[in-house]
């Protein structure tokens, strides 16, 4: 299969569930760039011109904020994915774009997709519909971590990360994305040392398996109860 062919099936029956019409598609693949990027290699940084948007093609973006002294990650891209909406508004990029591998976009002028966006509301839409649900789920996110003590926040985001980039395997659920106690901690809002001391508890009690970066859940229902039984009093959402 062609580049472009692989490109137009993504957003034509992937990207925000298949609706995307075939002319919107065609004008991604007309005015868009392929751009290839190396892995740990930044698409943008913070407060950088909020000049380009892109559609993940291959790869995992990290979208972070950077701190003087740490990293706070805010999501994981996997595709397919449209990034970062909220520049849609003309302003700054608030957070920064991380390759986690090789990785290939298309890279769309902002300017350019909003003038098509306002001679075709009908797409606009189905964008208002899509980052409807994204500004749904950073709602229970920020719940989660807000009122959930660490080992609710740290359970929620694995269920989360177990749903998003789980691969079933002989083990369980395999999260594809390989991360670190700090990376967790980055993801979370927690201590280094509290993540690991969590995930050995959770590796204890056979809720989860690790293998140098690799985690797997054993078995999500069994997570889930864990999360519950320890929700009972924080309010803490699954997301």
């Amino acid at each position: 299969m062609s580049k472009e062919l692989q490109i137009r099936e993504i957003l034509e029956r992937k990207l925000f569930s298949g609706s995307l019409p075939p002319d919107f598609v065609d004008f991604c693949l007309a005015h868009g760039r392929l751009r290839h990027y190396a892995p740990k290699q930044y698409l943008y940084f913070s407060d950088d011109e909020g000049n380009t948007v892109y559609f993940l093609v291959s790869g995992r973006i990290r979208l972070s904020l950077m701190g003087e002294f740490s990293e706070k990650i805010i999501r994981v891209l996997s595709p397919p994915a449209f990034f970062p909406e909220i520049v849609l508004d003309g302003k700054l990029y608030p957070h920064a774009a991380l390759c986690m591998e090789e990785t290939e976009v298309l890279a769309l002028d902002r300017q350019i997709l909003m003038r098509y966006l306002e001679s075709n509301p009908s797409v606009l839409w189905i964008f208002y519909r899509e980052l409807a649900l994204d500004l749904r789920r950073s709602y229970r996110q920020i719940r989660n971590l807000s009122l959930g003590d660490a080992r609710l926040r740290l359970g929620a985001k694995l269920f989360a990360l177990a749903h998003v980039h789980g691969q079933p395997s002989n083990n369980g659920v395999l999260i594809t994305i390989p991360l670190s106690a700090t990376e967790l901690a980055g993801m979370c809002s927690l201590a280094r040392e509290s993540v690991s001391r969590i995930l050995g508890e959770l590796k204890k009690a056979k809720i989860i398996k690790i293998e140098k970066k690799a985690i797997t859940v054993v078995d999500v229902e069994n997570l889930r109860f864990w999360i519950h039984e320890r929700a009972a009093n924080s309010r803490v959402a699954l997301d």
